[in-house]
């Protein structure tokens, strides 16, 4: 099959390898898209470490090839969004259904095992979950991101008719919006940096959409009165976690998604000062009724129109490395780029 690998940064070559075979409990799937996340574009441009000649890629869909030895519940041909951890199932984390904290966890596409820019991927059956009619292979990919959000609002217990703010307007920002309006809040304000992001958290549900200059940051603290709850997005090195003091209610509660790759200052007394909670969100889980999977699938049959907006670029696998390039580079207009194997 064919496969995508990062050979060094920025850098991917298309090699021929011997397709997976599913052992027991895993399902054979034919990948049919995949997402670049601001995760992979980290390893993409080499700040976080790689294996020689890794395949990226964990957000992903595809379609049921064949079944391993004991697996039910699938049938060749089931259309499949892909939750890309393998953890232990025994541990107390995974047992009470926080197996994102499971201490033997891997994750497909982030730096230790293969992801998904691939044809196939043998994978648990756990780690499958079907797609309803409407949500195609494009929206299946973006459950993923959307998954991540879902998560991190429910880190914060995000009351009906609370008021969010949303730092930063990147994919998953833009995912946050949607599941903070479909979970039940009343005012959502949101800081983005390019034209294309802010028309897209409009369209998503945002209500008013600010800078994330100073000025902008400081005109979002006023619109929104003080956030119940502040969801960062952003990471990297920049001053989220400062702006989301500045922001948060007094008694608010913030929900830290980004992923920072350099230590940042705040100043602990704001802490003191309005007895904010800051709470970290490490992806997704099942703790609940439904895992965040499941309800971001069912966000995304609600709203799959809508949410199909953020797919702005289209590429085959051959064309990953322009995928990268255009994904990495938000002047182009992107938002999410996705990739068909």
């Amino acid at each position: 099959m064919k496969q995508a690998v990062v050979v060094s940064p920025k850098m991917f070559e298309i090699r021929d390898v011997e397709q997976p075979q599913p052992g027991a409990g895993e399902v054979l799937v034919r990948v049919r898209n995949v997402g670049v996340c601001g995760s992979d574009l980290h390893f993409y441009r080499g700040e976080f470490p790689l294996p020689p000649n890794f395949c990226l890629g964990h957000e992903c869909s595809g379609e049921v090839a064949a079944l391993g030895e004991g697996v039910t519940g699938f049938a060749p041909g089931d259309r499949v969004a892909l939750e890309l951890f393998q953890v232990c199932l025994v541990c107390p984390q995974c047992r009470s259904g926080n197996y994102h904290l499971c201490p033997s966890r891997k994750a497909n596409g982030l730096g230790v095992i293969p992801g998904g820019l691939c044809e196939y991927m043998a994978l648990p059956s756990y780690a499958l979950y079907k797609l309803p009619p409407e949500v195609d292979f494009e929206l299946g990919a973006l459950v993923e991101p959307l998954a991540v959000a879902v998560h991190g609002i429910k880190q914060v217990d995000l009351q009906f008719g609370e008021r969010v703010a949303v730092l930063g307007a990147g994919t998953i920002g833009l995912m946050t919006v949607a599941a903070a309006k479909a979970m039940g809040a009343s005012y959502i304000g949101v800081t983005a940096r390019h034209p294309h992001q802010k028309a897209m958290a409009e369209a998503l549900g945002a209500d008013a959409v600010f800078s994330d200059e100073p000025a902008g940051v400081a005109a979002l603290n006023v619109a929104v009165g003080g956030a119940d709850v502040v969801v960062e997005t952003v990471g990297g090195h920049a001053n989220t976690l400062a702006d989301a003091l500045g922001v948060v209610a007094v008694g608010g509660r913030i929900s830290v998604l980004g992923a920072f790759t350099a230590p940042v200052q705040i100043h602990p007394i704001m802490f003191f000062l309005k007895e904010a909670r800051v709470v970290g969100s490490n992806c997704y889980g099942r703790a609940g009724r439904q895992s965040d999977y499941e309800i971001a699938i069912e966000i995304m049959r609600r709203n799959a129109e809508s949410l199909r907006r953020a797919i702005t670029h289209r590429f085959a696998l051959e064309d990953v490395a322009q995928a990268y390039a255009t994904a990495d580079d938000k002047s182009s207009g992107a938002i999410k780029v996705t990739i068909t194997p």
